[in-house]
């Protein structure tokens, strides 16, 4: 965790310190939602690291500077996210690609989410892919026979019986 905290705090401090001066600790824990204690102890370490300068601006004012080290991190730590990011978009687009394959193969002649879902987009091309149409789905009962459906991973797994018709979403982003 004090990692990927160090990244919001240095990111954040980035942002910040580009549209305003007179950012606070509090401001700062606010922003990447940790307690004002956490924030402080994780200013120290990036201070110690060099990553950070703490000024005192005035007696109640300090402010919050990213060292070109500082930077030179958050473009470290940054590439990295992105590339374990796309790392796992990859992943999950091979796996829907190879669930629609599977039930197009099996007769399903279009595929369909229900509800809203962060990687619908993975969805969508994985359809047109395999040359099947998609559509969205608000309700189960909208839903024709002949549609694979991804459940959104809103939506909770109980409420959808278990059918070589459905995957859930959940379950593909946890791995089951």
């Amino acid at each position: 965790m004090d990692n990927d905290s160090e990244y919001l705090l240095l990111s954040t401090i980035k942002d910040l310190t580009g549209k305003r001066t007179d950012i606070s600790q509090r401001d700062l824990a606010r922003a990447i939602n940790l307690s004002l204690g956490m924030t402080n102890v994780l200013l120290k370490r990036l201070s110690q690291k060099g990553l950070i300068l703490i000024q005192k601006a005035s007696s109640r004012t300090v402010s919050y500077i990213l060292t070109p080290d500082g930077m030179n991190e958050l473009g470290r730590r940054t590439y990295r996210y992105l590339k374990s990011t796309l790392k796992t978009v990859v992943l999950y687009k091979e796996q829907i690609n190879s669930i629609t394959r599977d039930a197009k193969s099996r007769g399903i002649l279009r595929v369909g989410l229900l509800g809203k879902s962060d990687i619908d987009f993975i969805i969508e091309y994985a359809a047109h892919h395999n040359g099947l149409p998609f559509e969205r789905y608000e309700r189960p009962e909208h839903i024709p026979q002949d549609t694979f459906v991804f459940v959104s991973e809103n939506m909770r797994d109980e409420q959808f019986k278990s059918s070589p018709s459905i995957a859930h979403i959940a379950s593909i982003i946890s791995g089951e």
